[in-house]
């Protein structure tokens, strides 16, 4: 259900993605104007009931920006093998990505390759069984941000 709050931050929010070029959250913008709504109530009906509804809405706000950002983030997956045909042959069945090979060599191991894919979180399991299952590869998992185009 999307209320007027929502609507306006929406707007605000793509007005000022475009303009700058970033993604934003809606998270602040909601909560800057259930907070005018709640200092409203706050002065003209009950001091209690705006605070206790204003921490909860907060606390909320909090609790669910955190976990839609943690779900909706883009992983980038670096990779270093001497198996980069097998590993970017399951990537592709089963997950149905690509990914950046580059050349590299470790000071111990001599030639190597990384390979960078960028996935969303809920590929992140399907994506380590696959670098287990070939011996000699290890790889770093970082949250991305944002990618540019």
């Amino acid at each position: 259900c999307i209320d007027g709050s929502e609507i306006l931050a929406n707007i605000i929010v793509k007005k000022l993605s475009d303009k700058t070029g970033r993604n934003y959250s809606m998270t602040p913008v909601l909560l800057a104007f259930n907070a005018l709504v709640y200092i409203t109530v706050f002065f003209v009906i009950d001091v209690t009931a705006a605070l206790m509804s204003l921490l909860v809405y907060f606390v909320a706000t909090l609790v669910i920006d955190h976990y839609t950002d943690h779900f909706e983030s883009i992983k980038q997956v670096t990779i270093i093998t001497q198996d980069q045909e097998g590993i970017i042959r399951d990537i592709k069945t089963k997950l149905n990505k690509t990914c950046t090979i580059m050349d590299s060599r470790g000071a111990i191991a001599g030639d190597n390759h990384t390979l960078i894919c960028f996935i969303s979180y809920f590929e992140l399991p399907i994506m380590k069984d696959i670098i287990s299952e070939h011996s000699g590869s290890f790889s770093t998992v970082s949250t991305i941000e944002e990618i540019l185009r």
